[in-house]
């Protein structure tokens, strides 16, 4: 049976969703808070948030919020997971427990917007989410409870944000009224410990034959959906550059490539090929399968589909 307790819930991500799906099997929100529909597409039409469309859903009551300058609400305690907004420090005495972050992350390790796509992309062995406190400081306040998640190694952005989500609930769930009963020792974070994420920008998805396979492979897995990886391609024929994203790769052995009577050492860095149907590319210290891609202003595709349409030698790297 759902308990009630008397708190609100703050998030406007994917993320956010996760947790808060996992908390209702145990606990029901007073008003979830989100950020205001955007707009998005070619259209520019008023998309709602995620979280507000996942509230109508479960029947929750909603509200768009974009500043807390008249917020007059009061509750026990608040939670705040994805939810994309600095909540101002007056606004804390408006909950009698404070305000209770879920972070995707071990802090003090990864705080900030992007500690999912940074353990990805520094090929961490584990993660894991921390209940906490929130104080005036980003990410800083006493750790209620953290718990750890290894890592298979091959997780994109999404199942990771889903996996981490879902814990994030359940451990909110297990923990949250041993801490309204004052049962739990808070534990300050360890800054020395402390690490942050950057802004992810567009830029940062171009994928550069000078890095290691590797680095190609947790990009591809860090940075989907967005910003996206890609590539540019030059077209000979109209002198044409476009951006081709990628989505799926695969390390070719040198050994399939000889067995094709194909030499290697022929390939030269940045060189495209065909490689049993498929697109393939030599970056600095492999040959990569291209298994699925976009180019700009076209559907998602196998690369199989793409050199139908394409052939080998009617288009450069740029």
């Amino acid at each position: 049976m759902v308990k009630k307790l008397n708190f609100c819930f703050f998030g406007s991500s994917d993320f956010s969703v996760y947790v808060l799906k996992n908390i209702l099997k145990k606990y029901k929100p007073e008003i979830v808070f989100t950020l205001p529909a955007k707009r998005k597409g070619r259209g520019m039409k008023l998309e709602p948030n995620i979280v507000f469309s996942y509230a109508l859903k479960e029947k929750l009551p909603v509200i768009e919020i974009e500043s807390f300058e008249n917020f007059n609400y009061r509750f026990l305690f608040g939670v705040v997971a994805g939810f994309g907004k600095i909540i101002p420090k007056n606004i804390f005495n408006n909950f009698e427990k404070g305000l209770i972050g879920i972070h995707p992350s071990l802090l003090p390790k990864y705080r900030g917007a992007n500690p999912i796509r940074e353990v990805i992309l520094n090929g961490e062995k584990e993660t894991g989410v921390t209940i906490f406190l929130l104080d005036e400081l980003v990410d800083h306040g006493p750790i209620i409870k953290s718990e750890k998640y290894i890592l298979k190694g091959n997780e994109n952005y999404k199942e990771l944000e889903k996996e981490l989500g879902i814990l994030g609930g359940k451990v909110f769930n297990e923990i949250i009224e041993k801490y309204l009963n004052n049962e739990i020792v808070l534990k300050e974070q360890d800054e020395k410990e402390a690490t942050f994420t950057k802004k992810i920008e567009k830029e940062d998805g171009l994928l550069n034959i000078n890095d290691d396979y590797i680095l190609w492979e947790r990009k591809i897995r860090a940075l989907n959906p967005w910003p996206g990886t890609f590539i540019y391609l030059r077209f000979l024929k109209n002198n044409e550059r476009k951006i081709l994203k990628i989505f799926d790769v695969e390390k070719i052995d040198e050994k399939e490539i000889l067995s094709l009577k194909i030499n290697p050492e022929k390939i030269r860095l940045g060189e495209f090929f065909q490689f049993k149907n498929y697109l393939a590319l030599k970056i600095k210290d492999s040959f990569v399968l291209i298994k699925e891609l976009q180019l700009e202003n076209k559907k998602k595709m196998s690369s199989r589909e793409f050199l139908n349409g394409y052939k080998i030698g009617s288009f450069v790297l740029d």
